[in-house]
């Protein structure tokens, strides 16, 4: 197996040169490349994981697997790979800032990435014609992607043979994570978010997923009361815009509101982002079954990298544990999707 932590000294050198403010003016981004970086030891090695099951379920040595970087946000992700010389690495998000980003943290580290790709899974598939990528990865997007069944048939139209890693720290069956995360949800659909609060799940002051849902339903049926908006707006939660607006003139007709997800799963209404999706592993694994792959899980591990002390220790002590209690404690898991058998005979 190929040993990619080695790489990780040298290149935690260069990232102590970078400079976050000409990577970009936007404060969340900002803010995000900080936050890796301070904790660059942890990331980077959480990286190195991802990579060596990569190889492991490819069968391939590095220099010939061309990777995307998948919701790549600042690339930072990316960048490492072809800095541990994968053959290929593109560059994908949704968010027109977090490519330029992408570009210019590249650039600082004088790294060449051989593709950058603005948009969705579409717009990955419409880049991908002359060429295929053999893997795809991603660390905290997959729990995002608004529709996971469209995402993996589309990964499968692109190459049947792909091999996908993703982490997610939206973990099902760690109790405290999952608490925490409901949490977050509903102040997402009830409050919204403030610039002023210090986290790094909140790009900017936001209206309630609920507030905004009522205003798409308001400029598509004025006629609708107040009341029945209210009703369409809770029955419509983990819904994107063009989906709500589908709702409505559903309604127009049948008089029947749809029914909402039966959690605390709420999704941006904008962009159809969700907020920290929590899907049982069983959900994972028919999504994954359904469009011609297989989902392996695996668990991530603490931060024992940073800092001194009890807390060092005690992270390191938690990283023992999970080797005994599994998934029910690990702070993130790793999901590595490959080709079915049944699918290659086909």
């Amino acid at each position: 197996m190929e040993d990619f932590e080695r790489y990780i000294a040298a290149f935690e050198r260069e990232l102590n040169a970078v400079i976050i403010n000409d990577v970009s003016p936007d404060i969340y981004c900002q803010k995000y490349l900080s936050h890796l970086l301070n904790h660059k030891a942890y990331y980077l090695r959480i990286y190195a994981d991802v990579f060596n099951k990569l190889i492991t379920a490819r069968g391939n040595s590095k220099e010939t697997i061309a990777l995307l970087d998948y919701g790549a946000g600042n690339g930072l992700f990316g960048i490492f790979a072809k800095f541990c010389k994968f053959k290929k690495v593109f560059i994908n998000d949704i968010c027109p800032s977090r490519i330029m980003a992408s570009r210019k943290l590249a650039s600082q580290l004088n790294i060449n990435i051989d593709g950058y790709i603005t948009g969705d899974i579409i717009a990955v598939k419409s880049f991908f014609k002359n060429e295929t990528p053999d893997a795809v990865a991603g660390t905290d997007v997959i729990e995002h992607i608004y529709n996971l069944e469209v995402f993996f048939k589309t990964l499968h139209d692109i190459n049947p043979g792909i091999i996908s890693v993703f982490t997610t720290a939206s973990n099902p069956h760690n109790y405290f994570k999952v608490k925490a995360l409901q949490k977050m949800q509903v102040k997402d659909e009830l409050e919204g978010g403030t610039d002023t609060e210090n986290k790094l799940l909140s790009e900017e002051n936001t209206s309630s997923f609920l507030q905004i849902r009522e205003k798409i339903i308001r400029s598509e049926n004025n006629t609708f009361s107040d009341a029945l908006v209210f009703q369409m707006a809770k029955a419509t939660r983990g819904k994107d815009k063009n989906d709500i607006i589908q709702a409505v003139k559903d309604y127009a007709s049948t008089k029947v509101l749809p029914v909402p997800p039966g959690d605390t799963n709420t999704c941006n209404p904008i962009d159809g982002s969700w907020a920290e999706r929590i899907l049982p592993l069983a959900t994972y694994r028919a999504i994954y079954a359904d469009s011609g792959f297989t989902a392996v899980f695996s668990n991530g591990f603490y931060n024992e990298y940073d800092g001194s002390g009890i807390k060092k220790l005690f992270k390191k002590s938690l990283n023992l544990f999970i080797r005994i209690f599994g998934d029910s404690i690990a702070p993130y898991i790793v999901i590595v999707g490959r080709q079915t058998k049944e699918s290659i005979k086909q």
